[in-house]
Order: structure tokens, then sequence, then C-alpha cells
């Protein structure tokens, strides 16, 4: 598995087949080669009685009917001979996992046989090295290429060889991008079972020396992209977890895999690592989350842009929120005023939340600052119009609904998460992250009690005018949250509500500042 590319013995072949499902059909036709070294060094060839009825369409398709395949040899026949001739060589094929079915399943079947040998699937790394072929059959890859074709395909013998020349194309891009070896290669393709088998392509090495500090590390494929980046309160202990592939969540299973290599950046604390990543995620657009891994993430209530609409649910911020309260820690009052909510406005959630009409979001927005609903100037001015009168009163009931009910008392707005966060560095000194609506606008730090340096030279006071000016700005500009805020106020909730359980931390609110 560790030999180059150029010098594996690789086994490509194609089976034609009476349908797609090896408990019902069977084989009709087998082709091989084995290739090493730019050769072909031997092959291997039988029609083979399926045992069963060949469809019509599958007889139109390959040409192959019943008669062809009356007196040939059947499968449990033909199977110890391919067994013997595919040895433990590197299988592959177009559509490799199709045809790894019927060989396995016969293998064991009429063998007992278990067939382990590692695969090379044609079509899965012609969707990484060329996904802008428009028709990635076999023949349609084989114009693209322009590879010399014979007019007798889906026939295993024309099949197998125009996948030989195929394959020799896609070696070619393989180590055109640096991929030098059989296991990297079968890595690089990425199918769950081979690279699950393999482990992970990152050299132990690579992973021998981890600091056991705060940080943030990040996972890259062979291209040099990032597929995976995480803070950290240990690098060394969480990427170990991640070495643990069956607990893998599948999405994250899929970036591990790819991943060829990893890199890290420590920071003083762990709350620093956490700003961080929430800035990596905005440079590097990944799949899955690290926050679904590590669990520091905040839960709202929240509005967010729908299409024409918007709608009501739960769980970390997202781009387009428009309005929210939280955290969430849990308990009925948060499902009781969802059901309150839902009840008010007269339609039931679904599966992503709750539809608020453009007309009612404003209300609701309202609602969620805590203040007393009343109709705005326009509304009322609108009421006097027929056409708008029963909207109007739509409208005015659920204000009046709304007023009747109260929000826990736990549940913040936005302005909560402005002030001060500071995380103790050292046992005298505190490092401070001075936040404006969670998003960050300066940091410093002060020696000895935290509040007797924030009093000094009347720090505190300049520190509370600084985030009262950033505040009117964001205030200004009423927008949905960009991704970037979604990530950054899900982190900066999260240390200010649950943050002192996994390090020294202290939040002092805005309005408490300017009292120190």
């Amino acid at each position: 598995m560790n030999a180059s590319l150029g010098e594996g013995t690789y086994i490509v072949f194609d089976i034609e087949t009476t349908g797609g499902n090896p408990e019902k059909n069977g084989i009709t036709e087998i082709f091989a080669l084995r290739y090493h070294k730019g050769e072909i060094i031997d092959t291997f060839y039988s029609m083979v009685n399926p045992g069963v009825s060949i469809p019509p369409i599958v007889r139109r398709m390959t040409g192959i009917t019943n008669k062809m395949v009356r007196d040939a040899p059947p499968i449990k026949a033909i199977m110890p001979e391919f067994i013997r001739f595919i040895a433990d060589d590197i299988l592959v094929a177009h559509n490799t996992i199709g045809d790894m079915k019927f060989i396995r399943y016969f293998a064991q079947h009429e063998c007992q046989h278990e067939v382990t040998n590692y695969f090379m699937c044609t079509h899965l790394l012609v969707e990484k090295m060329a996904p802008n072929a428009p028709d990635k059959s076999l023949r349609g890859l084989g114009d693209f290429f322009k590879l010399p074709t014979d007019a007798q395909l889906h026939r295993a013998e024309a099949d197998t060889y125009l996948t030989l020349e195929l394959f020799k194309v896609l070696l070619q891009k393989l180590e055109d991008k640096g991929i030098k070896s059989i296991a990297d290669a079968i890595r690089f393709q990425g199918d769950f079972e081979s690279g699950t088998r393999l482990g992970w392509g990152v050299k132990p090495e690579a992973l021998a020396h981890l600091p056991d500090t705060e940080g943030v590390f990040y996972l890259y494929d062979f291209s040099g992209h990032v597929t995976f980046l995480s803070s950290a309160h240990s690098i060394a202990r969480e990427v170990k977890r991640l070495q643990k592939l069956n607990a893998l969540p599948k999405q994250l299973l899929r970036a591990v895999l790819s991943s060829s290599d990893i890199r890290i950046e420590e920071t003083p604390t762990a709350f620093a690592a956490a700003l961080l990543e929430a800035q990596s995620l905005v440079r590097h657009r990944i799949r899955f989350d690290p926050a679904n891994w590590h669990q520091r993430t905040a839960n709202f209530i929240y509005i967010c842009k729908d299409e024409d609409a918007y709608r009501l649910t739960t769980g970390p911020l997202v781009a387009d929120v428009v309005s929210f309260l939280g955290p969430i820690r849990g308990g009925k009052d948060i499902t009781t005023l969802l059901d309150h909510i839902a009840r008010i406005l007269g339609r039931k959630p679904a599966k992503k939340g709750l539809q608020i009409l453009p007309e009612e979001w404003p209300i609701l927005d309202t609602f969620f600052r805590r203040k007393r609903l009343v109709p705005t100037l326009k509304e009322k001015f609108l009421s006097f119009f027929p056409r708008f009168e029963e909207k109007s009163r739509h409208l005015q009931r659920i204000r009046d609904q709304l007023n009747e009910i109260a929000i826990p008392e736990d549940l913040h707005g936005a302005s909560i998460c402005s002030g001060i966060v500071a995380v103790a560095v050292e046992e005298d000194r505190w490092h401070l992250y001075c936040v404006a609506v969670g998003r960050l606008q300066s940091e410093f730090s002060v020696q000895g009690d935290l509040v007797q340096g924030l009093k000094k030279n009347d720090l505190n006071i300049r520190v509370y005018r600084q985030l009262k000016d950033a505040l009117r700005e964001i205030s200004a500009v009423k927008q949905p949250l960009t991704y970037g805020d979604a990530i950054l106020l899900n982190r900066m909730f999260w240390w200010a509500f649950f943050g002192e359980r996994h390090e020294n931390v202290r939040v002092i609110p805005l309005d408490t500042l300017a009292r120190l």
C-alpha cells in the first residue's frame, strides 16, 4: 500500500450481470487484466451461466443472449479461478462498488472466501479530479479524454480496456497533485470503507509531538484545502479523539479521512482559541461545524429570514437571523413560550420551525426586546382603509396576546453580550476582551486584582464609552446577522454564560462596568 503508484500491481476488471442485486441476479461475463509498471502481464476471461434468464433490456444493452451463456460454466466453477487470479492486488473498475457487491457475494456464497482487496474506483477519482466532465459514464469519459474506445461497449473485455486507459490518465493526474503512494490515492478517492481501513493520512510523526495546550488545529487535504478545524483546550487530546474513527459523525469522518496534513496555532487561553476558531471558520468554509463536535456553542430562540418570509426556531445562530433570545438553558419554560407564540399566530410549527409572515416579524422583534407592543403610526393610518382592516385586526390581536405573556428572565437579547470578558492568564494577570453585542472591539491585560486594575486611571469609564459608541453604530445598522457574526455570537454567549466551568472567566456587563 505504501508503494508508489507506478510500482503497483492492479487488477483492472469488468463484469456484466443480469441486474443490480447479486442475491437475485447473476454474472454473465468477467474480464480482468493484471497491469504492472505500465504493462499488461496477464488476463482472465470467462462467459458465465448466470442461472437466471437475462432480461430483454440487458440483452439489448450488452448483446449477451441466453443462448450465448447456456453452455458456459456456472459462477461456482469460475469464482475460485478468479479469486486466485486477483490474489491480493488492487482492484480497479468504473463504479467499482457496484461490481464489488457481486464479486464479494459470490466469493462468499460459493467459496466461503472474503474478498478484502483494496480497490480504486475510476468514477470516484473522476469526481475529484475532473468534476467538469459532463458525462461521467465510461463511454462519456472516453469521449471527454479522447481515449481509444471499442464500438462494443457494455461487454466486459471492451469496458475493461477502456477503464485501463482512463486509469492511466487518472494515475498521471494523481501524481500531478503530489499524490505518490497507492494508500494516499485510495484515501483521496474518499470512500468510507477504504478510508476507515487505512485510517487518516496524516503522517504519524506529525501527530507525535502535538502540544497539550490551548489553540486551534487545522486539517488539510492533498490539495491544501482545510477539511476541518477546531478550537481545543488541549490540541493533543482533541486530535487524539478524532483518531477514534468509529465515533465520528459521517460528515466529520469524511473530512478526517480526506486529510493528509495538520497545522496548529497555539493561543494563551481556551477563550482566545474559541475566537480564533470563529475567525478561521469565516476564512475556511468547512462543511462540518466544529461546535457539533466539541459542543462549545450556545443555543437560542431566533427569527431568521427564510426566502420571502421568516421562521421562528431554536438552535445555534445562523446567517440571516434578525432577532434572537438566549442562551437556552433547557427547561419547560422555553417550550411553553414557543407553544404560546404558535397558538397566538394560529399555525403549527413545521420541521424547520414556525413560519412568520413579513408583517408579523417586527411585532415579534419588539416582543423579543421586552417592549410594550403598540401599533405603529403607519398601521394606525392603514387601519382606516377597508382593504387593510382585516390585516390590522390580525396584527392587533397578536400584539394584545403577546402583551399578556412573559419572556423567561434567563433569556437575554443581544445587548447582554456587551462588556468585558476577563480570562485569567496567570496567577496575577487578566487578559480582557472588550465586546459590543458579541463583537470584539479591543483587548488588553491588567495585573493584579481585576476590579482595581480596571478602576486605575478610570480605565473602566474609557472602555464603557468605547463600547457605548460601538453599540450605537451596531444598532444603527439593522441588518440580519452575517455568517461570521452568527458563529462569533454562538461562541461568545457560550463563554459568557458557561465558560467558567472550563476556565477562570469573569464577565463584567456594560452597565456594571460603569459602576465599578
